[in-house]
């Protein structure tokens, strides 16, 4: 069967994975799960990370001035007993003693250069501080991501153009024609037509049943004026003598790309 949508724990695991915080407890799970037969895993996990990546890249490097040492120690002290209002941040929280601690414990038995223990120290509060941000963010962040995700999965049998794509193509003298879809069945393409203004199109025969829908303007066709919102529809073997505009129109047509020109 067809996967169409990640469960939303599997992708959350995505997310966490991509950023590398993924609990212990999990990963093995997770990982085994990755390499399994799951494309659209495979795929979320691919498209976090890209995204984790360009945000990664987007910000440069920047080495601390050498006074932040004894600055940053006293602010890890303060930090041990600050209690932080922050969504979902309780887990991090219960962690944040410990953490502190034993970095800073670390730090002072470490040997070394002054500028080795400053980029150690300054390594262990970057990591916490990304790993607070991160698991503070709100639901509204996540289904940010899954959309942008779900923008670069397959869309299998849905077909989506928007206005800004497409090609159109003179048909006519003033008459341009953007193809949207052929269906083989019915031998019928659908397309959106634009008339300049004080156009026509030229008699012609239909092989098959022609449909159209106007969505701009307005135009006559077969003797009767129509506006927007209005629907007409020839049955195969029937002709269309004569379709103009005065003020330009622009319709949705589902018609044969083979119909007969009569002049």
């Amino acid at each position: 069967m067809t996967e169409l949508k990640l469960p939303e724990e599997l992708e959350e695991q995505a997310i966490l994975h991509a950023l590398g915080i993924l609990d212990p407890e999990n990963r093995q799970a997770f990982m085994v799960r990755l390499q399994g037969e799951s494309d659209l895993l495979r795929q979320a996990v691919r498209a976090y990370r890209e995204t984790t990546g360009a945000l990664a890249d987007a910000v440069a490097p920047v080495m601390p001035p050498s006074p932040l040492r004894e600055r940053l120690l006293s602010r890890i002290d303060e930090q041990s007993d600050i209690q932080l209002d922050v969504t979902d941040s309780a887990r991090v929280l219960s962690e944040t003693p410990a953490l502190l601690g034993e970095s800073r414990e670390r730090l002072s038995q470490e040997g070394g250069s002054f500028f080795s223990r400053l980029r150690s120290c300054w390594t262990a509060s970057s990591n916490f501080l990304r790993t607070l941000v991160i698991r503070s963010v709100t639901s509204e962040r996540v289904r940010y991501w899954k959309a942008k995700v779900a923008l670069q999965q397959p869309t299998k049998g849905l077909t989506f153009i928007r206005a800004s794509e497409g090609t159109w193509r003179g048909i006519a003298p003033g008459v341009m024609a953007k193809v949207l879809s052929f269906d083989p069945a019915s031998r019928r393409a659908t397309s959106l037509l634009r008339f300049a203004p004080g156009t026509s199109y030229a008699p012609h025969r239909h092989t098959e049943a022609e449909e159209l829908l106007v969505l701009e303007g307005g135009c006559s066709i077969a003797g009767r004026e129509m506006t927007v919102g209005d629907y007409h529809r020839a049955e195969a073997g029937t002709e269309h003598h004569e379709t103009s505009t005065d003020d330009g129109c622009l319709l949705l047509v589902i018609s044969s790309p083979q119909n007969e020109m009569l002049q």
